[in-house]
């Protein structure tokens, strides 16, 4: 890329160039093509990364379409990631356990195989930079979506043992359905229990680990916090996946109380690396693609 360079040769695509997408909407926001490209650049490889937005009535075309038009594979975000699957040949385990899928690889053969990368990129980031022995410690997880989907499945699969999930009374019945799908993998490791004051406050100091897997903390929520810091202790570690801004409410409050913070931005970036390794077979530069997310927050 050639934004922070204007000096920089511009990359012209060939015959041979690889493409790689993000389907979703809206996609504004996106830090994955600034990202990927930048790694493709470093790696002097024939390669170019492009958010595609387009509407629900396109999706199934374009995933149906993917060879046509040298795309190698692919991400998917929201609202697509559980509508995506119904065009997709094969499910790995990642997606087959949460339901959404938001890494597509398009196969030699040309099927095109879901994976959720969401829950590893998150996972990685808890045993670094965080620094946690993961398997034993419990969890709660804040949020019965995707992203909480995705990180309860796989924190089961590394061997976490408890895990309480805390949903809204009005979304409760996701809750409902992430614990039916934990239960059908891996039984005996979720609960799950209303999200609300009185719970909460029993809640929150009795797990190690905390995740805020909602959006509060960015956007319109971006003051708020899911619950009160001042339960916390400096024994806790505090995590979110939300990535902008980089250190939410949550996250400086939780470090003013001396627990260990993470905000999302490694989940992101992790993530990434996985799609990157999956679609490649490369080792990609986990920590220069950190800084390069870093820059694109920063401006």
């Amino acid at each position: 890329m050639t934004v922070d360079n204007p000096a920089a040769p511009i990359f012209v695509p060939s015959v041979h160039t690889k493409f790689f997408v993000l389907f979703g909407d809206p996609l504004s926001f996106s830090v994955s093509a600034w990202m990927h490209n930048h790694v493709f650049r470093k790696l002097g490889m024939d390669c170019l990364y492009s958010p595609l937005e387009i509407g629900e009535e396109k999706l199934g075309t374009a995933v149906k379409t993917m060879e046509t038009w040298h795309c190698a594979g692919a991400n998917v975000t929201m609202p697509y990631k559980a509508k995506v699957v119904p065009y997709l040949d094969d499910l790995a385990d990642s997606a087959r356990y949460t339901g959404v899928v938001n890494t597509i690889v398009l196969g030699e053969d040309g099927r095109k195989t879901g994976h959720n990368t969401d829950g590893e990129g998150f996972v990685q980031s808890l045993y670094s930079p965080l620094g946690l022995d993961v398997p034993s410690k419990e969890y709660l997880i804040l949020g019965a979506g995707g992203a909480a989907s995705a990180v309860a499945c796989t924190l089961a699969s590394k061997g976490v043992r408890r895990i309480l999930v805390l949903s809204r009374k009005s979304s409760f019945h996701r809750a409902e359905g992430l614990k039916k799908r934990m239960d059908e993998h891996f039984p005996g490791v979720c609960t799950i229990d209303e999200m609300n004051e009185d719970v909460l406050r029993r809640a929150v100091p009795a797990h190690e680990v905390i995740i805020n897997a909602t959006k509060v903390g960015m956007g319109t929520y971006a003051d708020e916090t899911v619950f009160d810091t001042a339960l916390l202790s400096p024994c806790q570690a505090v995590c979110d996946v939300v990535y902008n801004p980089r250190e939410t409410k949550m996250i400086l409050e939780a470090k003013g109380k001396g627990c260990k913070a993470l905000g999302g931005l490694w989940m992101l970036v992790n993530q990434g690396a996985e799609a990157f390794r999956l679609w490649t077979g490369v080792e990609p530069p986990v920590d220069f693609m950190y800084e390069t997310a870093c820059r694109f927050l920063d401006r």
